[in-house]
């Protein structure tokens, strides 16, 4: 008979392991398929309580190899068919437990699991006081709240396989079809601090020309992400919105999995594995786009034109645990892009790199002391340069030249340590220093057809010219105290300094956050802070003929919320926030919203001098737990972001006042799931283009564009509904995953802006407003991965 194995919970879930061996002896039961199957064992078994020894009711057990998942009944019981011999990883999750993560050899007997989950002790540091605060986590030591799983990631519609747009159903959270900017709470793209393993990301998109299609970081390699949309604490520095704090995933200890991945978009692979007697961990991934096969398919490359976008990404790292309380790591992400494009009119070559390196040491000096230091250095390169001739043209440049280079060079160090000094107060305290510098080469002729001062019709010629090489050095610190003066109730009181050299800021934030567990399932948190978010040295408009930094923009936040988990594994958050802006600096945008591969020369392109600025808004989120066979969240976000311009408020150019999303995933049993994504916003600003003719002294008419009122018109509303089909075969030792999307499924004509077609009859100008530029067709996808 099959024999009886007591897994209890790992004591650190991230790297060490229990490992136990099953030995395929003697003869199947006669309840073993084995004619049809070959040698495959039945796995069950029973979650019980650590000390109680009470049934586990809804915890999830994994084999992760294999991608079979199920949940305990009432009476703590699950079971896996038909499983292959081979080495599994077995993870058993719970909301309020630790997570247990152990091995199991399979032979060709059947197994009966006595799995044991203790019940979590969280450490004042581990009590989430953030509001606003979602995770998407595959392994935690303690898990407390979850949005999304690693198999969202992997399983829900996305295009590119993309991290960035997986997010795109969290409330706050607003992006377009084409551009994976991310726009949170109503704050700009640039507002929100992006990481990867403690390192800035400065500009984590592919093919910013073509408006950021893709993020730089694959999301095989993303183990885990943090997503704070409202007050995060005083270790976050130097942005206004939130943070997009991603971490690479954990590879084992022994042995090596390799995963390769196929779609119409890329091709990937990832390998990770150990060395040393599991004292050494390393992971590879590299991913190559062409993004130029699915602009034909969408019917976007016009015949006459040579568009030819491309893409690629490279990460890699290596950590070694020293000693028992000392680990090391290295780790570089290097990414680069390329766009080509030309056609009768003109042409534009573009080339962007990223490269990233750091050097991670962590460390328990004491019981009660850790610390974490890196050093890190970087640098970002552009080149970008093209023509343009279209005589006659009337939404900006008839003839244009530029020619654009840039680089970004960067390198610093920074520590956190964490001091326990009991166990209901801690402190934690950090420094960051940096030098950075830039180079601005920038060179742009135009020529535009006016009417001249002495009442004819000439040419004007615009030249734009920057050659700057800024410098500069950046300092910052913070320290925090957290506290627990009741068992309910934990605080966490912070201040932030940050200088920055080359804008002579010297800025000073106070946070505060709280979190006050009004019963066993229900948490109240709120936060009050300051934000600062200064002029990078690498973010001058020199296509605008900027050459001038400004002085940090400044915000004060304030959010609360409210979450409670029923007994189902329904959860509900309620939250508000406020955000308001000051000292905000001169932006450039353009008004249209087309993308443009040189948008300082368009004519819609404008300078705004807001000052101030407002975000405010309530979410509501509520779903249950993903189950073995089915799951759902839904949200609902009401919201507004606008600034003051000339006495005016107006919209943000994401502004969406109704915002929905839901997210459903079927599973009939473990070859097939079925998930899908709904999105619902209301109509996003747009500006009117107007046009009058001008009567010359000649007697000759000129037609004139000018740009009316700023986002004061609206689109249609945006929805559109996703599907993913995704069947999961058992290929050798290794699992062959098959996925069919359908994006758009009902082809909905949302919309990017609004096209304005003029006719003019005995000088009398007629405008019609018009569908402009949309957004993503319905458009189907297919992709393999391969994992073994």
């Amino acid at each position: 008979m099959g024999r009886v194995i007591q897994l209890a919970s790992t004591s650190r879930a991230g790297w060490a392991a229990a490992w136990l061996v099953l030995c395929g002896t003697g003869t199947l039961p006669a309840t073993a398929q084995t004619d049809s199957l070959g040698n495959r064992s039945q796995i069950s078994g029973t979650v019980r309580e650590a000390g109680t020894g009470v049934p586990v009711v809804n915890a999830q057990v994994q084999i992760v190899e294999r991608r079979l998942r199920v949940l305990t009944g009432p009476d703590g019981r699950f079971g896996f068919a038909y499983v292959p011999p081979g080495s599994f990883t077995v993870r058993i999750s719970r909301i309020g437990y630790e997570l247990s993560v152990s091995q199991l050899v399979v032979g060709t007997e059947d197994v009966l699991l006595d799995l044991v989950l203790t019940p979590a002790t969280l450490r004042l540091s581990d009590v989430v006081v953030t509001p606003g605060h979602f995770g998407v986590m595959d392994a935690t030591v303690v898990r407390q709240q979850q949005s999304l799983t690693r198999e969202d990631l992997e399983t829900v519609p996305q295009l590119g396989e993309d991290v960035f747009r997986v997010l795109r159903t969290i409330p706050g959270v607003a992006m377009d079809d084409i551009s994976t900017r991310l726009y949170v709470r109503g704050g700009l793209d640039q507002e929100l601090l992006v990481l990867f393993d403690g390192m800035e990301l400065y500009e984590p998109y592919h093919l910013k020309d073509f408006d950021a299609v893709l993020g730089i970081v694959e999301v095989q390699s993303v183990g885990g992400i943090d997503l704070l949309t409202g007050g995060f604490p005083a270790n976050y520095g130097d942005k206004l919105t939130g943070v997009f704090d991603m971490r690479s995933r954990t590879p084992p200890i022994d042995g090596t999995r390799t995963a390769l991945g196929l779609s119409i978009m890329n091709a990937s692979l990832m390998s990770q594995g150990g060395f040393a007697s599991g004292h050494g961990q390393w992971m590879f991934q590299a991913r190559r786009g062409y993004l130029d096969i699915v602009l034909a398919l969408t019917g976007s490359n016009d015949p006459d034109e040579d568009l030819s976008p491309k893409y690629f990404d490279v990460f890699g790292k290596v950590q070694y645990q020293l000693h028992a309380n000392h680990r090391l790591s290295v780790s570089v992400l290097h990414a680069g892009d390329q766009l080509r494009f030309g056609d009768n009119t003109g042409r534009v070559d573009s080339d962007w790199t990223s490269t990233y390196g750091w050097l991670a040491w962590d460390t328990q000096l004491f019981r009660r002391v850790s610390a974490r230091t890196m050093g890190f250095a970087g640098r970002l390169t552009r080149r970008r340069d093209g023509m343009l001739d279209e005589p006659g043209r009337i939404r900006g440049p008839d003839s244009l030249v530029v020619d654009d280079n840039r680089k970004f060079r960067f390198a610093g160090a920074k520590t956190e340590i964490e001091v326990e000094l009991t166990d209901r107060a801690m402190i934690k305290f950090g420094l960051e220093a940096k030098s950075v510098e830039a180079e601005y080469d920038y060179f742009s002729a135009a020529r535009r057809l006016v009417a001249l001062p002495d009442g004819s019709i000439g040419n004007s010629h615009d030249t734009v010219a920057v050659d700057v090489d800024p410098t500069g050095t950046e300092l910052g610190g913070y320290v925090a105290a957290r506290v627990k003066p009741l068992d309910p109730f934990t605080a966490e009181l912070g201040v932030r300094y940050d200088r920055i050299s080359h804008t002579g800021d010297e800025d000073v934030a106070p946070r505060i956050l709280a979190a006050w567990q009004l019963f066993p399932n229900t948490t109240l948190r709120g936060s009050w802070g300051r934000y600062f978010q200064s002029h990078g040295v690498h973010e001058l408009d020199v296509g605008d003929g900027e050459e001038q930094f400004f002085n940090s923009d400044r915000a004060v936040q304030v959010a609360l919320g409210v979450d409670h988990r029923f007994e189902s594994d329904l959860t509900v958050r309620f939250e508000l926030y406020r955000r308001s802006m000051e000292d905000q600096r001169p932006r450039f945008l353009n008004a249209d919203r087309q993308i443009d591969v040189f948008p300082e020369a368009e004519g819609d392109r404008i300078r705004i001098d807001p000052g101030v600025g407002r975000a405010k808004g309530m979410e509501i989120s509520l779903g249950r737990d993903r189950g073995a066979r089915w799951g759902w969240s839904m949200n609902y976000a009401l919201s507004v972001a606008e600034d003051e311009i000339d006495g005016v408020w107006v919209p943000r150019t994401l502004d969406q006042r109704h915002a929905l999303g839901v997210n459903m995933i079927y599973r009939p049993n473990s070859k097939w799931q079925f998930s899908g994504t709904f999105q619902y916003h209301s109509g996003w600003p747009a500006t009117e283009s107007i046009f009058v003719v001008d009567s010359l002294p000649d007697g000759s008419l000129v037609l004139v564009r000018e740009i009316g009122e700023l986002n004061a018109l609206r689109l249609p509303a945006y929805h559109r509904l996703d599907l993913r089909l995704t069947r999961n075969f058992s290929v050798g030792r290794g699992v062959l995953q098959a996925y069919v999307d359908i994006f758009n499924v009902y082809g909905r004509d949302n919309l990017r802006g609004y096209f304005f077609s003029v006719q003019v009859n005995d000088g009398v100008v007629t405008t019609r407003r018009l569908k402009g530029e949309t957004l993503l067709p319905m458009l189907p996808s297919i992709g393999f991965r391969y994992e073994f």
